[in-house]
């Protein structure tokens, strides 16, 4: 009898079970429809955002009305080798080591007005033009990039003869065969590019034109 009892229990219990999973399956819990607000809302967010302008960009009537320069540096963190006044004590021998620093940071800048120095392949009274090569000299140079121009290159040549890269291309060129190779090499890396460099290099060209013809 004992047994029996036990078996109708679990059989109860496991239907009890069965029918609860079958109920939450046809009636599912609906969702709370209760809605949280966070800080971050989008007007919150807009408000935030809303920041005035360094006094240093806002216009008056002491700024000039034509374009100039805004000189508005970053804050940088403060160095270890140098210590306000105000954290000095009165006694500090470094206040005295200090003024002459200060004092020449307040003085005004000199009004002399140094201009940078000339480019070094502009002919100067101390450095003129120096004429020096011969046509015994050009016609080595012709010679030399007739035989070898891989070896003897425009900017070998300029070195071994002691003038600008400019003069060499003017003085001679290279041989023609040389010339079919330095295309064909050209052409074979033109064929590697994709449609964003080729539209790129074809931009630079268009630009390029615009700018001889005065357009840009």
């Amino acid at each position: 009898m004992e047994v029996q009892l036990q078996l109708s229990v679990r059989r109860a219990a496991a239907a009890s079970r069965s029918c609860q999973s079958s109920t939450s399956l046809l009636s599912p819990r609906i969702p709370s429809r209760q809605q949280i607000r966070h800080q971050a809302t989008s007007s919150r967010h807009k408000r935030a955002l809303r920041v005035p302008p360094h006094p240093s960009f806002i216009t008056s009537e002491s700024t000039p009305k034509t374009d100039h320069i805004i000189f508005n540096p970053p804050s940088s963190e403060p160095s270890i080798f140098s210590t306000p006044f105000k954290f000095l004590p009165k006694n500090d021998p470094r206040r005295r080591a200090n003024l002459p620093a200060l004092f020449s940071s307040l003085a005004p800048a000199p009004t002399t007005n140094k201009l940078p120095p000339l480019l070094p392949f502009l002919p100067t009274p101390e450095q003129p033009k120096v004429h020096h090569l011969k046509p015994e000299d050009i016609t080595e140079m012709r010679r030399l990039r007739a035989e070898d121009p891989v070896t003897n290159s425009v900017i070998a040549l300029s070195n071994k003869f002691g003038c600008s890269k400019t003069f060499v291309m003017m003085c001679c060129h290279a041989p023609k065969e040389h010339q079919e190779k330095h295309r064909e090499r050209l052409a074979g890396v033109r064929e590697r590019w994709g449609p964003t460099r080729t539209k790129a290099r074809e931009d630079r060209v268009r630009r390029k034109d615009m700018l001889l013809r005065g357009e840009l």
